[in-house]
């Protein structure tokens, strides 16, 4: 019987997925890397042409190509014939293997002021620091010396509310005398600024399902009394807790200080004791909830009042389905909380009411969703109006007005919009019912000068400075014209202090920054997270704050 022998079965070689579409694998690899190779030269290409748009907009641009590089990469390894199947593998699984490893070691602690996720050490958040004095947070009655009491920062951007401060007792000239650390304290959640008066400091932030306004003694950091307003508002984005800075204001019985939740609720206090005088809903008075409220107002109220007249003025808002409950401002009388007038029919932002002097009258001009106006202080009627393209539940304005003359005004935003000039002229008219008519026109407009997103410019000496899009800058507000940059601070916040230019970086550094170049005198990490709060100068103190923690320096122009 004759033996036949099997005949040997030789398997077909496994062919990738390009193969078996018709693709050869060495010309899918190569064409793979090539795209690998063009998107990792685009991405910095890309970061440069939007880095002058938005800073947002090129991080997110320079991510998409970044992650697109890396994609082709990986496909370029996978089709390859050659590269053994364990390496294939390999090239897929080590970003995932690096991401766990990094998130085993940092944990997110929100997100920066371009949407950018940022993280720290494990562990490491509310660590104390080395070489600093750490007020008490309980409550203790102290005394307050009179010298004290009269130092004074009464309002969101100061005394004037236009971002500059005379304080002869803080030293500027930070090479000699750099400032020292008076006391250090934990805080919670919010970015409040501080208002000071009377020997104690005011702010407000989130403790658990309620926030607080406290007020701290200034020279020690302790707590003089805290009044507690339940309501809680958190975004993912934006973070949780109130955005807005108290407002001290003095009445016939004494000081007061008003305050304005995130949540719209209004609160006027003795300033002294914290005995509540009046407490206002703003969201109740409007007729919405908070979830209606916070469709189109996303961010949470951040209108710090504005005292006028005996009046406490604050953005309104109301509901986009029913227009007609819409007011951009809310006039109260600051001793009662009783209605004055509602002003307005638009959409409120997150700048503040502004008192501004035009043409030798006074107004008070607002920020609000889509445009700017201006207001008649004693009935709140609109007198003019100019358009600011904005939506409070995305590309949101929050910077202030600021006077660059007798008539004109400066307007600035994030999001690629920039900043214009607006010029107003009244005329004179007996048929009409306050005698005249105001026009309002655009001077002139640029993308790319004075980008403020969550800061304001500040106007000195015929110039404007401002973080523009997290850049120091100075502009000609006459001209739009750019007179120097200087170094990145992120979204933070700028102050003029006896001339000179003081930052509070989103970083947590302070800066001390010549006026005439925009060249730091000297940087101090004082910090540690996303820090987008307004710092406060009041006498020799200097008080900065963020999410987690206060601190109070001392610069004293006598040592």
């Amino acid at each position: 019987m004759e033996n036949k022998a099997t005949p040997t079965v030789v398997p077909e070689p496994s062919r990738t997925v390009s193969e078996k579409r018709g693709l050869p694998s060495s010309r899918s690899s190569f064409v793979f890397s090539i795209l690998a190779v063009a998107f990792v030269v685009l991405v910095p290409i890309a970061r440069s042409a939007w880095e002058e748009i938005d800073r947002q907009i090129a991080n997110f641009g320079g991510l998409a190509c970044g992650l697109l590089a890396l994609l082709f990469a990986q496909l370029a390894v996978a089709t390859h014939r050659r590269v053994p199947r364990f390496l294939k593998i390999a090239v897929f699984a080590a970003p995932v293997v690096a991401v766990l490893g990094f998130l085993a070691n940092y944990e997110f602690a929100g997100f920066s002021g371009e949407v950018w996720p940022t993280f720290r050490a494990r562990g490491s958040a509310g660590r104390p620091k080395d070489n600093f004095v750490v007020g008490s947070s309980s409550s203790d009655e102290q005394t307050i010396d009179p010298a004290i009491r009269l130092f004074r920062f009464s309002q969101f951007l100061g005394n004037r509310r236009d971002g500059t401060v005379d304080s002869p007792e803080f030293a500027m000239d930070w090479a000699q005398r750099s400032p020292k650390v008076a006391w250090r304290r934990e805080i919670g959640e919010g970015w409040s600024g501080f208002a000071v008066a009377n020997g104690l400091a005011f702010t407000l932030f989130q403790r658990g399902e309620s926030e607080v306004l406290s007020a701290w003694y200034l020279e020690t950091g302790r707590t003089a009394w805290e009044h507690e307003i339940p309501g809680r508002h958190s975004n993912p984005l934006g973070g949780t807790g109130p955005r807005s800075t108290p407002t001290v204001a003095s009445l016939s019985t004494g000081e007061v200080v008003i305050a304005q939740t995130a949540l719209g609720i209004v609160v006027c206090l003795d300033c002294e004791t914290g005995v509540p005088r009046w407490e206002l809903n703003l969201l109740q008075r409007a007729g919405i909830n908070q979830i209606e409220s916070e469709q189109n107002v996303m961010w949470g109220r951040s209108g710090s009042p504005l005292v006028v007249d005996d009046m406490a003025i604050i953005p309104f808002g109301g509901s986009k389905s029913n227009s007609s409950t819409i007011h951009s401002l809310i006039s109260v009388d600051l001793a009662t909380g009783e209605d004055r007038w509602l002003g307005g029919q638009t959409q409120i932002s997150y700048a503040s009411p502004a008192l501004l002097t035009i043409e030798g009258e006074r107004q008070i001009v607002s920020v609000n969703e889509g445009n700017i106006t201006g207001h008649n202080v004693a009935t709140g009627k609109v007198l003019w109006e100019s358009s600011w393209p904005s939506k409070s539940n995305g590309d949101a304005c929050a910077s202030q007005p600021v006077q660059v003359d007798n008539n004109k005004i400066l307007i600035g935003k994030g999001y690629g919009l920039g900043s214009k000039l607006i010029e107003l002229r009244r005329n004179r008219k007996s048929d009409v019912e306050d005698n005249s008519v105001w026009e309002a026109l655009d001077v002139w407009s640029n993308t790319r000068m004075l980008k403020t997103k969550f800061t304001s410019a500040v106007m000195f000496e015929g110039k404007a400075y401002a973080l523009s899009d997290g850049i120091l800058e100075c502009v000609d507000p006459m001209t739009g014209a750019r007179l120097w940059r200087g170094p990145r601070y992120g979204q933070g916040q700028l102050l003029i202090v006896n001339g000179e230019i003081l930052v509070s970086a989103e970083d947590g550094r302070i800066a001390s920054v010549n006026r005439s170049n925009g060249k730091p005198v000297l940087e101090v990490k004082v910090l540690e997270g996303i820090t987008w709060n307004t710092p406060a100068v009041a006498g020799p103190f200097l008080l900065v704050r963020n999410g987690t923690e206060a601190v109070c320096l001392k610069s004293s122009a006598g040592d």
